[in-house]
Order: structure tokens, then C-alpha cells, then sequence
């Protein structure tokens, strides 16, 4: 019997065989010996137990021989359905090896603890060589029935690691072992999977919308191109440039639904068509209560669009930036973003097939993405422009700019300038000395897939990345960002155009004692219409105009190209070289397009040119406004006057853009003389809807040169040009401010006839009430159009006739000129007569100021004009002209206007002066007659062909032959260069003076008043004879 003092035996150490079997046996979750009590995750390899023994082997994992167990643990045939599957058990391995790497940790034997470390890395080392053969070859060992595919686990670990608080959603399963992905990523033997794990991630987003759960997955997209075998797998996917195998669908459209980023791009607030609309719908969520919300519920709608877009933009920026950096993914990504662009050119024209290109959405975001990857670039313009090669418009191998309409060449001219071009700069190899053709050149660019013909090219023919990213991102805008902003426009339009219908047939049945059933329909779905499209309006105002970041950077852009345009015909610098640069004549008109839309738009977004250097744009403005060798399209300089006119302080509300009038030299010496030849230029745009898109273009630059008139600097040049250009330019410029003067007030005058007739028909209530239904509403109608036409028209009237108000004050002498008094004169007796003669009382309407119709402004204008002539007129030729109008020339009206003055307020100093000319017109009017009188009946040779008055100045036209008196072919030739009689070309230097002709009629008017003056002195004479006799 043991002495209780005998101390006990002490506890049998294991061998260190013993303790890694041990270890190991925990980590693979095996037993080779017969387990006592039955452990289902625990699995008894017999076989290999039996295998080990035939060997005379020790039935313990070690590491010599752990590889062949974790083979047999895996090839367990016929697991139950609640056992994991092979990846699920081996990245449940990982995380047990990572335990008891901690655990041993606390071992004091130093080489107990490192042969353990060894071990359990070399083990899971193991694990994570099987979790990538598992991986790329689901099929190798047995899985439990309807196990997940191992690319759905991966996928559910690396979304549990990107879980967010913030996100919508909660992770889809629990985070995988620590450092796991790390490690199974890093390794190129994963690719086999990466495949199906982008196609599964493409679908996670698939027709998600921008309050989806999408941020998630894009920090799936953002971990895996960290790895570069992973980006280097993403684009050699089968679907980074899928091949389109849809008959309905076109490439464009098939590119944003199956390409791997086509459906991360796709994320938008912009709604889509409904085939293709993303969920959860952003405008039924924000905006389907937003006529009646709350303005800072409004604003929150917008602010959390913008932030989640922000994101999305953010994050693919992120993606495509790893990508390019990486040598072996940037020609792809290239490629990608050009397959992108060439198979959606549909996108550039006026209407859009959804189903053959992608969606507004896509474009949106790629455009924000391109402009993200300028930002280095943009941020340095002055230094890396050079960088941008003119010449990639014609020698890249990935888009086609040769289709597109260029600025001022036909593609004819842009094909034989590429021709001249290459042969100009063609290379010889070093080895055999051929001249590299066009085709060559096109080969070498940034990729480096320079063909073997191409190959020993020089750097000049290689294009650099800024110099792809900034052609690239022209196109993307003008598909993207500018089309979505042109959308807009017109969805704002339509909509406006509802709500109009809709408050028209209101208030036709407020009018109506009974409401039919049809207008009840029309009513209910105008409502419809109205709430859709206000819906889509708050969508596209949410994700592109409340993001001012977005627009500066899109302006920062149009700024470069700006600047890079400009250095093609040498800087900012007037005038500019005679012969415009081929260079410059062949970019797409389109870049300089988007630039002046994008100008026009952001000047009416609030804060959005806070703080933004506009310098650059007005002086380029002011280069091209008026130049046809350099600009052709008259609507693209249009355009350049909107923007300037957008600018003018009291519209924009920005104190600095009166210094962009006032202090740029420029401007001071040029802006005045290119708008007046604009002005000019713009009576014939060459589109069949000319005649009335030349009011518009003219409304903007009236309203500019008005603010102008008031800077002294731009009225001294006024000035100038008045007196430089005298019988040119500014005379073109008269005659076209009276004949729109004339046109526009006389077309508003009438329609304001139609609408007091249709006022009357209404007033009668019960004869109205009476009519049917549609036809009180087709009146209504047409009551609407002519109160548009109307407002329009009398606006740009007021605009003209005070233009020749206060410019005749100051510069009169033109309107005296022979080939233009007489038509001032008709002017102002025709507007005087409408104004002031018998019926003026025809013209009173309810609220003439809903009409911009002022007829007491407009009365003291017309009658100020003729003052400021009159005290001009050292000649009296003015009277004359006017008591020459036959057609409104009335001596009594001249008369009674001036009680009229008096009542209505007029400055009594221009109703004296007025009522002093009405007495020369009267007094030259009586001479009139005694002239007429003196020369009798006049030869039909000495007529002008055209008025039927005696010539004074007689010319030859040379086509037609035909002689007239200058100052009325000059007169014509103002408005039209053409032949009257022919239609032949025609200019005031090919006439032809009639000397001959004009002696004659000298000849004959000197006859006439001599035999006058010998009549009258005879007559004088008879009275006296007549006293003799009676004496």
C-alpha cells in the first residue's frame, strides 16, 4: 500500500508525433481509429487507416502525409445532404488551422512549437491549394445533393466581408475566415472560377436600380481587380466584350445587358424602358407625391440619388483605374470603353431605338466615370494639352471619327486631307525602306499590338493615354451626359405642353354647365401623363443636375477642349489667319456643340458656375461667333450668342460675368462688330425652317447688344463699326432689324384680332355654353397658340424697335442714306398709322401686358425715332421720304398724333419736334405734287422697273440686263444677293453705272422745268396786258 505521502504518478507526455496528430486530426476533422462515441462531423477513414497499416505505418496525421488525407476526407463518396461541400469544408479547415496556430502559441518548447507551426502551415497551405482545385472543378470530389457551385460560396463570403452598417440589406451569410480570400486570391490557380464568380456578381446588379443593393457587390468588383490575376481574368472573360446572340436586341443595348460592367453601369435614377427597368422604381419611391411634398423632402429625395450615384461612380472609377494602371488589363479596358462607344453611335442621333442601344443610365454613369479618370489631366490642362494628338481623329484603330460631321469640311475634304496627311508623314521601316501606309499607322497606338508592319515606329505615331481618355470621353459625353441633358430638355417640353392641355381642359369644363364623358377621359389622362413625366423629370434632375461636381467637371472638360481647339489656329488672337487649318476644319462639329449645350444649361442651373473660370469660353465665343471659313453650322454660333446672352449679369445673377464684358480686350474690340455681322449672317441658315429659327437667334443677340449699348467701351465700338461699315455690314444689319421690325409687329397686331374675337365669342357665355364640346375646345386651342405667337412676337418687336431708338439717337446717319430713308419712313408711318389712326381702338385686349403689348412704349418710341432722324437731316431729305409713302403717309393722322403725345405723357420736347417735322413732311408733300406736276408724263425708259419712279442713279444688272435706279437694286440686295429678274447672283460692285442713261434723264428733267419756269414767268406776265388793254 502506497505512503499517502508518496507523491502520484505524474500524467504520460505525448510525443510530438502524438500532439501534431492531435492538431492535425482537429483541423481536417478525421479519426483513423474507430471512433467510441459516433461524431458526424468527425469522419473514420478506414481505408486509409487499413492503407497506413499495410504499410507499416503509425495510424497518426502528420505532415508527411497529411495531403493524402485531407484527399481521402474530401473523396467521401456519398456524403449526407447536411454535410458541407468540399469548398464549405475547407474554408472551414482554414479557419480551424488559424485557431490552433494561436493555441500553440503557448507552448514553452520552442521546437515542439515551431515543428507544430510548420505543420498547420503546410496543412493550410494544403487546404487553400484544394479550396482553388475545388473551385475551378466543382465535380472532383463528391458534394452533399444540390450543393451550391463553389463560385456562389466565394461569392457569398467576399459579399459577407463588403457588408456596410449601412447597407439595405443584411449579408447573405457569415464572413469568411480571416485572411482566406487574401490568400486563395492571390494565387493565379484560382482563375478557373473567376468566370462563373463576375457572371454570378453581374447578376447580383442585374436591373438593379439606384436604390438596390449594388454597393455591395461594386466592393466585391473593387476587391477582386486588386488582385492581378483576378483583373487580368475579368478581362479575358467571355463577357467583357460579349458577342451579341439576341436577334431582337442590338449590340449596344446587348453590351449594357451581358458585358460584366454593363450592369454595374446600368445603375441609374434615369428610368429606362420598361422591358429593361431596374427595381426598386426611383421615381414611384421619391417622386410619386412630388407635386405635394415638402420642398426639404424633395431636396432629401435628391440629395440621397446623388450620394448613392456618387458611390457607384466612385467605385467604378476605382475598378477601371486599378485596370488601366495594370500593363497586361489597359488595352482591354481601352478596348471595352471603344467596343462601348462604336456599338452605340445610334446614340448620337436625334432618336434613339432602345432596343439597339444602351440606356441613358449607362451613358450617364460611363460619362461621369470618363471624367473621373480626366481629373489628373484636367487639373494640369495648360501643360498635358500638348499631349492631345489632332491626329488620332483619323489614325486610331478603335473609333471612327471619319463619319462624324465635322466643323467646316465635307467628308469628302476630311478623307482627302487623311490621304494627304499619310502620304506627307509616311515612314520607312529600317529594314526594307517601304513607306508605312495609313493602315500601319493605325496600328500603333498606346495598346502596343503594333503589327509587324508597324513595328520601329516613331513615338509620333503612338498615342498616349491621355490622348485616348480625352477623344474617348468627347464621344462618351456626346452619347452619354449631352444626349440624357437633350432628353431632359424635351421631356421638360412635353411636359409643359401637358400641363398647358391640362389646364385648358380644366378650365373648359369650369366654362361647361355639363362635362362630357370624352373630356372627363382627356382630363384623367392628361393627369397621368403629367405625374409620369414629372416623375422622369425629378429623375434626371436628381442624378445629373443637382450633382454640381458632375457639371464642373463636365465644364473643366469642354474647357480643355476649348483650349486645345483654339491652339489648332494659334491661340486666342483676332482676326483670325485667312485660310482656316485643315487640322481645325475636320474636328467633329459635335465637340464644340456640346460645349456651347452644356454652357447654355448650366448657366440656368443654380450655383453651377459659382466660381468657375468662364474667360476662355467668351474669348473663343467672340473668335468664332461670326466666322463661316471657320464655323458652317449658323446654329452652332447661335448658340455661342445663347451662352453669352445667358451671361449677361441681370440673367445670371453672378457679378463676375459683367467683368467677362468688361475687362477682356477682346471682347471690348470684337464682340459689338461679330454680333451686328451675325445678326446678318443668320437670315439664311440654309434649313427649311430658316425664316423662323432666325427670330429666335436674333432675339438672343438683340438682348445682348442692348446690355452692350450701355457699356460705354461696346458703344464706342458700336460706334465704330457704324461709321466703318456704313454702306456694308451695318447697313445689312438695319435693313434686317426693319424687316423684322415690320414682320413681327404686323403679324402680332393681327393675332391680336383673332384673340378679341374669340374673347368676344366667349363673353357671350350662353352662345358659347351652346357649341359642342370639341368645338369649344379646338377654339381654346387655337386661343392658346396665338397667345404664344403673340407674347413671342411682341417681344422681339419691343426688342427691335427699341434697338432703333437708342441707336438712331447716336447713330443716325445710316438711316438717311438713299437706299434706306425711304424705308425707315414706310416703317414708321405704317407702325404710326396701327398705333394712332382710326383703328387703334380695334387693338385694345383684356391684359395687354399677358402679351409683352405695350402700345404707349411702342407709340413714343416710333415717334422718338423720327426725332432723332429728323435732327440728323441736314438735307430735308426725311420729310420727303416720308410724305412719299403712299401707303401710310396720312397728313391728318400726323396732325392728331400729337394730342395723343400729350395725353399719354410724352417729353414735350420731342412732340414740338415731331409736330415741326409733320409740318416739312406736309410742306414736302405740296412740292411733291408741284415736281410730279412739272415733269408730266415721263418716258417709260426713265421709270424704275420695279417703284415706277424716275431713276436718279440708273445701273446695268449684268445677268439680266435689265436698268434700274441704284438705290432700289441696292435696297433689295440688302435683304437677297440675287438678280430680281433672274435670280442670278448678284452683289452692289457688279453694277453696272448707265451713264448715258442717266444724262438723258438729266437732260429731260431740265427740259421739263424750263418749259415749266417759261410757262409760269408768261402767266406772270398776261395780267399786266390785260391792265394795258383796259387802260
Amino acid at each position: 500500500m502506497a505512503s499517502p505521502f508518496t507523491p502520484a504518478p505524474s500524467r504520460q507526455q505525448r510525443s510530438p508525433d502524438e500532439v501534431e496528430d492531435i492538431i492535425l486530426r482537429k483541423i481536417l476533422l478525421i479519426t483513423l481509429t474507430p471512433p467510441s462515441s459516433p461524431n458526424p462531423a468527425v469522419a473514420y477513414l478506414e481505408l486509409t487507416a487499413a492503407e497506413l497499416l499495410s504499410e507499416s505505418r503509425p495510424l497518426l496525421v502528420l505532415r508527411d502525409n497529411a495531403e493524402r488525407i485531407l484527399i481521402s476526407r474530401l473523396s467521401i463518396p456519398d456524403p449526407p445532404a447536411n454535410s458541407p461541400p468540399p469548398f464549405a469544408f475547407l474554408a472551414a479547415a482554414f479557419r480551424r488551422a488559424a485557431d490552433e496556430a494561436c493555441k500553440i502559441t503557448t507552448i514553452r518548447d520552442s521546437g515542439l512549437q515551431a515543428r507544430l507551426k510548420a505543420s498547420i502551415a503546410h496543412t493550410r497551405g494544403l487546404i487553400l491549394s484544394y479550396a482553388r482545385i475545388v473551385a475551378g472543378n466543382p465535380t472532383i470530389f463528391p458534394s452533399p445533393h444540390n450543393a451550391p457551385h463553389p463560385a456562389v460560396e466565394l461569392l457569398i463570403f467576399l459579399l459577407a466581408e463588403a457588408t456596410d452598417s449601412l447597407d439595405p440589406t443584411p449579408a447573405p451569410g457569415a464572413p469568411p475566415p480571416p485572411g482566406f480570400l487574401d490568400e486563395l486570391l492571390g494565387n493565379e490557380a484560382i482563375e478557373p472560377v473567376m468566370g462563373e464568380l463576375y457572371e454570378r456578381l453581374r447578376q447580383r446588379v442585374d436591373k438593379v436600380s439606384a436604390l438596390g443593393d449594388f454597393q455591395r457587390p461594386l466592393r466585391v468588383l473593387r476587391r477582386l481587380v486588386g488582385f492581378p490575376n483576378c483583373a487580368k481574368a475579368l478581362v479575358q472573360h467571355p463577357k467583357w466584350i460579349p458577342k451579341n446572340q439576341t436577334i431582337f436586341i442590338g449590340e449596344g443595348r446587348a453590351m449594357e445587358l451581358s458585358s460584366l460592367l454593363g450592369a454595374f453601369f446600368h445603375v441609374s435614377a434615369i428610368p429606362d424602358r420598361e422591358f429593361f427597368a431596374s427595381q426598386p422604381d426611383v421615381g414611384q419611391h421619391c417622386f410619386s407625391e412630388a407635386s405635394s411634398c415638402r420642398p426639404a423632402d424633395l431636396l432629401s429625395s435628391f440629395a440621397t440619388i446623388k450620394s448613392v450615384m456618387n458611390c457607384l461612380q466612385d467605385g467604378l472609377r476605382d475598378v477601371l483605374l486599378v485596370l488601366l494602371k495594370n500593363l497586361d488589363t489597359r488595352d482591354r479596358v481601352l478596348e471595352y470603353l471603344a467596343e462601348v462607344i462604336n456599338k452605340n453611335v445610334g446614340r448620337s442621333g436625334m432618336q434613339v431605338d432602345p432596343l439597339k442601344c444602351a440606356s441613358s443610365g449607362m451613358f450617364v454613369n460611363l460619362s461621369a466615370v470618363m471624367l473621373r479618370l480626366c481629373e489628373p489631366f484636367l487639373d494640369q490642362m495648360e501643360s498635358k494639352k500638348d499631349k492631345i494628338d489632332v491626329k488620332y481623329l483619323f489614325c486610331n484603330h478603335r473609333i471612327n471619327f471619319k463619319d462624324l460631321t465635322a466643323i467646316n469640311a465635307s467628308s469628302e475634304q476630311v478623307t482627302a486631307w487623311i490621304e494627304s496627311w499619310s502620304h506627307a508623314h509616311a515612314q520607312y521601316d529600317t529594314s526594307g525602306g517601304t513607306a508605312r501606309s495609313l493602315e500601319s499607322l493605325q496600328e500603333a497606338t498606346i495598346s502596343g499590338k503594333i503589327g509587324s508592319s508597324a513595328r520601329g515606329s516613331k513615338k509620333e505615331n503612338s498615342f498616349s493615354f491621355i490622348c485616348e481618355c480625352f477623344f474617348m470621353t468627347a464621344r462618351i459625353l456626346n452619347m452619354g451626359l449631352m444626349k440624357a441633358l437633350a432628353d431632359f430638355k424635351h421631356l421638360s417640353q412635353d411636359l409643359a405642353g401637358y400641363e398647358d392641355d391640362l389646364e385648358s381642359n380644366i378650365a373648359l369644363r369650369e366654362q361647361s354647365s355639363e362635362s362630357s364623358p370624352q373630356l372627363e377621359q382627356d382630363i384623367g389622362r392628361l393627369e397621368n401623363m403629367v405625374a409620369t413625366l414629372s416623375q422622369e423629370k425629378y429623375c434626371y434632375e436628381a442624378q445629373i443636375l443637382t450633382d454640381g461636381a458632375f457639371l464642373q467637371r463636365a465644364l473643366s472638360f469642354y474647357r480643355l477642349m476649348v483650349l486645345w481647339s483654339v491652339d489648332l489656329v494659334g491661340g486666342f488672337r483676332m482676326p483670325l489667319p485667312s485660310q482656316c487649318p485643315k487640322e481645325f476644319c475636320c474636328i467633329p462639329e459635335h465637340f464644340l456643340d456640346d460645349a456651347m449645350d452644356l454652357l447654355a444649361l448650366t448657366s440656368g442651373v443654380d450655383k453651377a458656375l459659382e466660381g468657375f473660370p468662364l474667360d476662355d469660353f467668351l474669348n473663343f465665343n467672340i473668335m468664332f461667333m461670326a466666322s463661316s471659313s471657320y464655323i458652317k453650322n449658323p446654329y452652332l454660333k447661335a448658340k455661342m450668342v445663347e451662352v453669352l446672352n445667358c451671361w449677361m449679369p441681370q440673367r445670371s445673377g453672378l457679378a463676375a460675368t459683367a467683368s467677362l464684358f468688361e475687362g477682356h480686350q477682346l471682347c471690348l474690340d470684337h464682340l459689338v462688330p461679330n454680333l451686328l455681322k451675325l445678326y446678318v449672317e443668320i437670315e439664311f441658315t440654309g434649313s427649311h425652317t430658316q425664316f423662323f429659327d432666325k427670330f429666335n437667334i436674333r432675339h438672343n443677340i438683340a438682348e445682348l447688344l442692348e446690355y452692350l449699348w450701355d457699356v460705354p467701351s461696346h458703344r464706342n465700338a458700336w460706334k465704330q463699326i457704324a461709321k466703318q461699315e456704313e454702306k456694308g455690314v451695318y447697313l445689312n444689319f438695319l435693313n434686317f432689324l426693319i424687316n423684322d421690325s415690320i414682320y413681327l409687329l404686323d403679324e402680332s397686331l393681327n393675332k391680336i384680332h383673332e384673340l378679341k374675337e374669340i374673347e368676344a365669342e366667349m363673353a357671350n357665355t350662353v352662345e358659347w355654353n351652346s357649341r359642342p364640346a370639341k368645338e369649344r375646345e379646338e377654339r381654346l386651342r387655337v386661343f392658346h397658340q396665338s397667345e404664344d405667337v403673340v407674347c413671342f412676337d411682341m417681344k422681339l418687336a419691343n426688342e427691335d424697335v427699341g434697338m432703333l431708338a437708342f441707336t438712331s439717337e447716336q447713330i443716325p446717319a445710316p438711316l438717311l442714306l438713299p437706299e434706306m430713308v425711304e424705308r425707315v419712313a414706310s416703317m414708321l408711318n405704317y407702325f404710326l398709322s396701327q398705333l394712332a389712326g382710326p383703328q387703334r381702338k380695334s387693338l385694345t385686349v383684356k391684359d395687354p401686358e399677358k402679351y409683352e403689348f405695350k402700345p404707349k412704349q411702342l407709340l413714343t418710341q416710333i415717334v422718338t425715332i423720327y426725332v432723332h432722324i429728323a435732327r440728323d437731316d441736314k438735307e430735308a431729305i426725311f420729310p420727303a421720304a416720308i410724305s412719299k409713302d403712299g401707303r401710310s403717309y396720312n397728313e391728318q393722322l400726323f396732325a392728331s398724333v400729337g394730342n395723343i403725345l400729350w395725353k399719354i405723357g410724352v417729353d414735350p420736347q420731342i412732340i414740338q419736334e415731331f409736330t415741326q417735322l409733320a409740318g416739312k413732311a406736309k410742306a414736302a408733300a405740296s412740292e411733291a405734287m408741284d415736281v410730279e406736276a412739272i415733269l408730266g408724263d415721263i418716258p417709260d425708259e426713265f421709270l424704275d422697273p420695279i417703284q415706277y419712279t424716275l431713276m436718279e442713279d440708273p445701273v446695268v444688272l449684268p445677268s439680266s440686263r435689265v436698268t434700274i435706279d441704284r438705290s432700289v437694286i441696292v435696297r433689295h440686295l440688302l435683304s437677297d444677293s440675287t438678280d430680281p429678274f433672274n435670280r442670278s447672283h448678284l452683289t452692289q460692285d457688279m453694277l453696272l453705272p448707265d451713264m448715258d442713261l442717266k444724262l438723258r434723264i438729266q437732260e429731260f428733267v431740265r427740259s421739263q422745268q424750263s418749259k415749266q419756269q417759261t410757262a409760269a414767268e408768261s402767266e406772270m406776265g398776261e395780267p399786266d396786258c390785260a391792265a394795258d388793254m383796259v387802260e
